[in-house]
């Protein structure tokens, strides 16, 4: 059985290295919420797609705490840098039931191998996926609490007029921005006071304004 592609849309990452693997020996595996899809230290075998659900990547620091690397939802791709490394480097949780892809490290690395227009082409959609990483961790180096969720809104934000739609709670966006759920919350009615969003149920619309 190999992975729907419908699932993942053309352009993205998850659909590149569909392309660049051996789809039919990708391995389907069914995550419950708070189970982990590996853990910090295991041997890094497999690129992973998520077809459902959501999956955080949390790199665990000395010092007991964490830094979230990702939140992987439906149609995304993770783990991407097991294909340069021995181990994996974080903590893969899901945050939901989930179903995932294993797209086995070795016939990734392979196929790349013979085929260099392959190889070149996943390098493309890796080197944006590597600056969008850089551009959620840079967030937490902005000490305002209403300008480090106002620039996660702006990364997520889609569409003329943007607006974000907001599949997960703020508790985890909190924690995705080092931030505590009160200060994202006072965040929020900051924003909203100051005419930067408005908030629709689950949808939250961004509007320009000066000086933020």
């Amino acid at each position: 059985m190999a992975p729907n592609l419908s699932a993942f849309p053309p352009n993205t990452l998850a659909a590149q290295l569909l392309a660049a693997g051996e789809p039919s020996r990708a391995a389907r595996r069914g995550i419950g919420q708070g189970e982990a899809v590996f853990r910090q230290g295991d041997p890094a075998t497999a690129v992973f797609l998520l077809e459902s659900g959501r999956v955080r990547l949390a790199r665990m620091l000395a010092d007991g705490s964490a830094v979230i690397l990702q939140v992987a939802e439906s149609g995304d791709s993770f783990a991407e840098a097991s294909l340069s490394v021995s181990q994996y480097h974080c903590d893969a949780v899901a945050e939901a039931d989930s179903i995932v892809w294993a797209l086995p490290k070795a016939d990734l690395l392979a196929k790349l191998a013979r085929e260099p227009a392959e190889c070149l082409a996943l390098a493309m959609v890796l080197a944006t996926h590597v600056r969008n990483l850089r551009a959620r961790l840079a967030l937490r180096d902005i000490r305002s609490a209403p300008a480090r969720l106002l620039g996660w809104l702006r990364l997520h934000a889609a569409g003329d007029p943007p607006v974000v739609p907001v599949r997960r709670s703020w508790m985890l966006v909190a924690e995705e921005l080092g931030l505590t759920r009160e200060a994202v919350y006072r965040a929020l009615a900051t924003l909203e006071r100051q005419g930067c969003i408005r908030r629709d149920g689950h949808t939250v619309h961004l509007f320009a304004r000066a000086g933020l």
